[in-house]
């Protein structure tokens, strides 16, 4: 994929703006790259430009471009100048929740519509934070590249050990019922994640007063979302005046595949095109 990086006044940030149609701003989740497809990129198919920005710490974009969700969002000011995109729709996944939500809350005039797909809006837990400075820190290339490894001969003791992190259900349960395409999704979704310098950032992240958001929020959540709780969609619900929460029928983080994939798809469609 043909990438853009544009030296922003705080450093360089990388992106990709494909299609032709309503632009749509997709933010990735903890250990995304560039590569990481978790079927967005047909938007462009369904009428719509799809512009792709990597946030700090990922891919070739610097952390200097914003440590904080506050001021990453004044830096995707500048990505849209750039563009002349006077207004976007924006989707959030897992954890750029608060970069979202940022933009929504500081640069609101910016912002169409707000969609939260799995998206963290409090903060993480302790336990996990110590687990991940682990896994996640220095270490992370040879973890990841040891990962991959393991994936060609180990499939399934790789995906058991990542669901048991995104599912309340039985993991054992949860991978035999798998279809051949939603195992391949978690395959590729593996084989093209790197953590970087950006999940660590991530980390320190603290979600703006989402009461002050003024445009139009969809948040899709599982209630069997172990990653990320269904006490974030409550949270959401209670806090934003124009918000809509679908629930998603999912055993587990992954919204995006299972028997409900075909309805998460159909409502992230409904809500941007709802003028």
């Amino acid at each position: 994929m043909t990438t853009t990086l544009l030296d922003t006044s705080k450093g360089i940030v990388e992106f990709t703006y494909k299609g032709s149609g309503p632009p749509v701003l997709l933010l990735k989740g903890g250990h995304s790259t560039r590569d990481t497809d978790l079927s967005h990129s047909s938007l462009i198919y369904e009428g719509f430009s799809l512009l792709t920005i990597s946030r700090p710490g990922y891919d070739y974009t610097e952390l200097s471009t914003g440590r904080t969700p506050e001021d990453f969002a004044d830096t995707i000011v500048e990505v849209l100048d750039h563009l002349q995109l006077k207004k976007v729709n924006v989707i959030s996944i897992s954890a750029a929740g608060p970069t979202g939500i940022a933009l929504a809350v500081h640069h609101p005039e910016r912002v169409d519509r707000l969609l939260l797909e799995a998206a963290l809006l409090t903060s993480w837990e302790s336990d996990i934070k110590k687990r991940a400075t682990v896994l996640f820190g220095p270490a992370e290339k040879f973890v990841w590249s040891s990962l991959r490894t393991m994936l060609k001969f180990f499939p399934d003791l790789v995906m058991k050990q990542l669901l048991a992190d995104l599912t309340t259900e039985n993991v054992d349960d949860y991978l035999d019922n798998l279809s051949p395409n939603d195992r391949r999704f978690i395959v590729d979704m593996l084989a093209t994640s790197q953590s970087g310098k950006g999940f660590m950032t991530d980390l320190d992240h603290e979600t703006p007063d989402i009461s002050g958001i003024q445009v139009p929020v969809l948040g899709m959540y599982s209630q069997k979302d172990r990653s990320v709780p269904y006490t974030n969609a409550l949270l959401l619900k209670s806090s934003v005046p124009d918000c809509e929460i679908f629930e998603v029928d999912s055993d587990s983080h992954l919204i995006w595949i299972g028997k409900d994939a075909h309805m998460v798809w159909k409502k992230r469609l409904e809500f941007l095109t709802n003028t």
